[in-house]
């Protein structure tokens, strides 16, 4: 494995970053820990709200038994409701942090779930607006209450994750009234325009952890026309070239890859150990994504974080985010529309667009700024009926 020095914090992170946000039970997710760490990782994403808010001590599990000094054990918390909005106080998911004592009960919360006495970075997480960063740094607000927590030694560096563009990311950086030491945001093949952010962290020794290396999933699904660009290019499927463009991108510290199973741990290992793609591999890539995507817009690319939350109306809202953009690629639109078919006929539930009432919760939560609502009702104009 190889690892990258961060020069604020004196790490050397793996380049492969472990993402707790997809584990399936407690015992695939020790697995899946135990593997990482064998194959060379070292650092470590968690969140209260991932996996159904079981995130944290499913980790917590995994991480007995290990050598804690070897591996770096990041938590977060947010002012804000994991979109563009002010959060309701959930400390159960870790939004509404606001006030600075909830702040620092919030860390120790999240510490003893871990089972851990010390956290190496906490996180000002989730700043997807002005309103949630606004928030945030105000007096007597989340961030004072973190900061006091960090002078108290409950953790060692701060960090900042936001889905934020290069505009807002620096202003960010740039006006809060503390320093960040790292930053994770979304960098990768279908969307790598973070490039000013990456290049003002790397001039000044913050870290980059890159989120969403394979789009959310997207690049790593078994969808024929991925694996004919995959196959063109000699390669199994597009999860290795994915990870290899993101980890070794100039100026990235790590690729934060959301691991379910401990075998994504190795092929996600294997992936980074072969080191960047030649550049000839990477323009070929690139042309044939460019192609896939001509039909859709990046903005509407849903990552499937879980963010959204449960619908009220049952609709499985990345499931049918998913389908809508595979219709408008031609080469995927017959494929999709006979799957969508099958499941209305087999009266699967949550893959009906027609139910949403446009109530907007889902989309004053998504990060991506998705306009949910838009395209819920743009697919119930175009959505295959089962007959088919």
């Amino acid at each position: 494995m190889e690892y990258r020095p961060v020069e604020r914090t004196g790490w050397n992170v793996s380049a492969l970053a472990f993402g707790c946000m997809r584990f399936k039970d407690e015992d695939s997710a020790v697995e899946a820990v135990h593997k990482a760490v064998e194959l060379g990782v070292n650092y470590f994403d968690v969140a209260p709200a991932y996996c159904k808010e079981r995130s944290e001590s499913w980790l917590g599990a995994a991480l007995e038994g290990l050598d804690r000094s070897q591996l770096i054990v990041t938590a977060k918390s947010s002012p804000g409701n994991g979109g563009v909005e002010i959060g309701e106080f959930q400390p159960n998911r870790g939004f509404g942090i606001r006030a600075a004592d909830d702040a620092r009960r919030q860390i120790e919360r999240s510490m003893k779930v871990l089972g851990v006495d010390h956290l190496d970075m906490y996180q000002f997480w989730a700043v997807h607006s002005e309103d949630v960063f606004q928030e945030g740094i105000k007096k007597g607000g989340f961030l004072e209450g973190v900061l006091l927590a960090k002078e108290e030694g409950l953790f060692d560096y701060l960090g900042l994750t936001t889905h934020g563009q290069d505009d807002e990311t620096l202003h960010y950086l740039q006006d809060s009234p503390c320093e960040f030491d790292m930053v994770t945001i979304p960098f990768h093949l279908a969307d790598a325009r973070r490039v000013r952010t990456v290049e003002y962290c790397a001039e000044r020794g913050i870290g980059i952890v890159a989120m969403n290396p394979l789009a959310g999933g997207r690049l790593a699904r078994s969808a024929p026309v991925l694996a004919s660009i995959a196959e063109e290019l000699g390669f199994a499927s597009l999860v290795e070239p994915a990870l290899r463009f993101t980890a070794h991108y100039p100026g990235v510290t790590a690729a934060l890859n959301g691991i379910s199973y401990s075998n994504h741990a190795v092929q996600g290992a294997a992936a980074v150990e072969k080191g960047p793609l030649p550049e000839n591999v990477l323009d070929a890539l690139r042309k044939r994504l460019d192609e896939l995507f001509a039909n859709v817009s990046l903005k509407h690319l849903c990552t499937a974080c879980g963010y959204c939350g449960e619908c009220p109306q049952g609709i499985l809202i990345p499931q049918v985010l998913e389908a809508f953009i595979n219709l408008r690629i031609p080469s995927l639109s017959e494929e999709t529309r006979a799957q969508i078919a099958a499941l209305t006929r087999e009266e699967e539930p949550g893959w009906d667009p027609s139910l949403c009432t446009a109530c907007g919760e889902c989309q004053s939560r998504c990060p991506n700024k998705i306009p949910i609502v838009e395209l819920m009702a743009e697919a119930a104009q175009s959505w295959p009926s089962k007959t088919l």
